[in-house]
């Protein structure tokens, strides 16, 4: 197992004020992060001490006033029970990977509002040049070929995204 860690793109006290991540509008949504090999077992005390996963690998959700919640979301102040072993998927958002039949596609989701802010900023493009570099190095690319099973395909979702390139 690889330790995979990412510099974040939206600052933490951005994020923390935002009530869009870690929500959904179903139980079951695509959106909700899905966990690899590496994952799984960096998670392994509490996917085993509880019903954290479904079949088919997605973190389970908490049903409150009618919205879905990551089991791990701390709605009282927006922080994470997990931080420190989030998900992959969790680390690399507002950035996703789409994975197709013939291809792994680096994206940005359009709706984080930091994102619709810095899109066209030297910022957002200095991150780009930093996220494409860390997905040419041997160890990232090792950690992908294992876990691909943490990987979704997006394309039903392209108005909400942005390519970004191909890995």
């Amino acid at each position: 197992m690889v330790e995979v860690s990412l510099n974040q793109f939206v600052p933490s006290e951005i994020c923390l004020k935002c009530d869009g991540c870690c929500r959904y509008k179903e139980a079951d949504s695509h959106w909700r992060p899905k966990l690899g090999q590496d994952d799984q077992q960096s998670l392994a005390v509490l996917i085993t001490a509880g019903d954290v996963l479904d079949r088919q690998g997605y973190i389970k959700t908490i049903k409150t006033c009618g919205e879905h919640f990551c089991k791990f979301l701390n709605r009282g102040d927006n922080t994470c029970g997990i931080y420190s072993k989030r998900p992959f998927e969790c680390s690399l958002y507002p950035f996703i990977l789409s994975k197709t039949a013939d291809a792994i596609k680096a994206y940005v989701h359009l709706s984080c509002p930091f994102v619709q802010d810095h899109l066209h900023c030297s910022d957002f493009n200095a991150y780009l040049s930093y996220l494409k570099e860390f997905f040419r190095r041997a160890d990232i690319r090792n950690f992908l070929t294992r876990n691909t099973d943490m990987l979704h395909d997006y394309s039903p979702f392209a108005p909400e995204l942005l390519f970004l390139f191909d890995l």
